[in-house]
């Protein structure tokens, strides 16, 4: 996009907390995708298992650490048309913070309205420091549970009480396309009323560079997988130095530990000098 279109979508997250890149995922990467994410549900037990509750769903497939299952996931977090947007809209060294796949099945039930970033314990409103993405695999309609939200949530002061009901809108997108949204924004898996279509959507959420990622890429990704990254999404991982400070493993960026030695700095160095990144309010 260029800069007059990513000005617009920075506009939209600043008034209504959200906005979607339509049709921006090439339809050979999407249908690569929703593939492998079908053979993962087949081949692991665990995953072919709704979990069973409120948040998780009832008649959903979850997958999480995506990056640890299958190398065209890493397509997805540093895809051009998605993370200049998050960058310019958290900060340059946000991190991600994790991966799951959402295969929503007929007959399943709405997901309570929630934020994402519920557990960071920091008075609202307040600066955006998660900013989640949703790539549609599949349609995203009305009728077979289309995320819900609640535009202008993300300037409130406080939480949804979970044991009300809030009016909220459908983000009616085709396959291909990304809604992205603040961390701090009302929403939810929608009502699948479909007879039988089943709503694919990847959650592919960032997280400003000094919050903990909700998913433990470190411990999750096997070393020899993360070797194979390419260098962005090392760094997205959280293999570099955050402000050229944070994050060190005995003065040097954690990239160290994996022997790539093209992306090894050091802590304290003359980085930590730079002016600091001005962020959006």
């Amino acid at each position: 996009m260029d800069a007059a279109q990513l000005e617009e979508h920075l506009q939209r997250l600043d008034q209504d907390g959200y906005t979607i890149l339509e049709n921006v995922i090439e339809p050979a990467l999407v249908e690569a995708l929703r593939d492998e994410i079908r053979r993962v549900e087949r081949e692991c037990e665990r995953d072919a298992t709704p979990k069973g509750n409120t948040v998780e769903g009832f008649k959903t497939l979850r997958t999480y650490n995506l990056l640890a299952k299958s190398p065209v996931f890493q397509e997805m977090p540093i895809h051009p048309a998605v993370l200049p947007l998050v960058e310019q809209y958290l900060e340059p060294d946000c991190l991600l913070s994790g991966m799951t796949s959402m295969d929503l099945g007929p007959g399943e039930v709405p997901q309570p309205l929630h934020p994402d970033d519920f557990v960071i314990g920091i008075p609202r409103p307040h600066r955006p420091l998660v900013c989640t993405t949703i790539w549609a695999l599949t349609d995203f309609t009305e009728e077979n549970g289309a995320t819900r939200l609640v535009p202008g949530s993300h300037a409130l002061d406080h939480i949804p009480d979970y044991s009300r009901s809030y009016d909220s809108i459908p983000a009616v997108m085709p396959a291909g396309s990304v809604l992205v949204f603040h961390g701090s924004l009302w929403h939810g898996s929608g009502e699948n009323r479909s007879a039988e279509s089943w709503r694919i959507g990847v959650n592919v959420q960032y997280c400003a560079g000094f919050i903990r990622t909700q998913q433990n890429q470190y411990v999750g990704i096997p070393r020899e997988i993360a070797r194979s990254f390419p260098d962005r999404l090392l760094e997205l991982c959280g293999y570099s130095l955050y402000k050229g400070i944070s994050g060190h493993v005995d003065g040097e960026s954690p990239a160290a530990t994996l022997g790539v030695d093209r992306l090894v700095e050091k802590a304290y160095s003359a980085s930590q000098n730079a002016a600091p990144t001005e962020t959006r309010a």
